[in-house]
């Protein structure tokens, strides 16, 4: 399976339960794709210092610097582009990469998403009990 996290909101929420289920899952060769909005530079230190194993990265900054999409920083550095654009890039680049399932905490971005991926939409509280229920016991 080609499994996608989002940090901002769920993974940084539950270091802890996606440490352990990256872990097993790369174990298995399933593939972990961390998906974000922030440039990758910044994420992938979020993504170090919580200790979450992956095999691909996507920037949605990153990519859109990439092909020239219009975008401007404000004052305090944050990237800014059409909204409908930033928020369908996630289940694009979702549909390229044949993600199976993406666990996120944007509502938004699940009508995004194509049919052969299941959206979980992450909660703010208790949702690691979910994550040790359904996918693993850790033990």
């Amino acid at each position: 399976m080609n499994i996608g996290l989002d940090i901002h909101g769920c993974v940084d929420l539950y270091p802890d339960s996606f440490r352990e289920l990256s872990k097993k899952w790369i174990k298995e060769n399933h593939s972990i794709h961390i998906i974000t909005g922030q440039e990758w530079e910044k994420a992938k230190k979020t993504i170090q210092q919580l200790r979450i194993p992956y095999t691909h990265h996507f920037s949605i900054v990153d990519y859109h610097l990439s092909i020239g999409t219009k975008m401007h920083q404000d004052k305090k550095k944050t990237w800014w582009m059409d909204n409908k654009i930033w928020v369908a890039s996630k289940g694009e680049y979702c549909r390229r990469n044949k993600i199976d399932i993406h666990f996120d905490d944007s509502v938004e971005y699940g009508k995004y998403m194509p049919d052969t991926c299941t959206f979980i939409l992450v909660p703010k509280k208790r949702f690691d009990n979910f994550l040790e229920l359904c996918f693993n016991d850790f033990s």
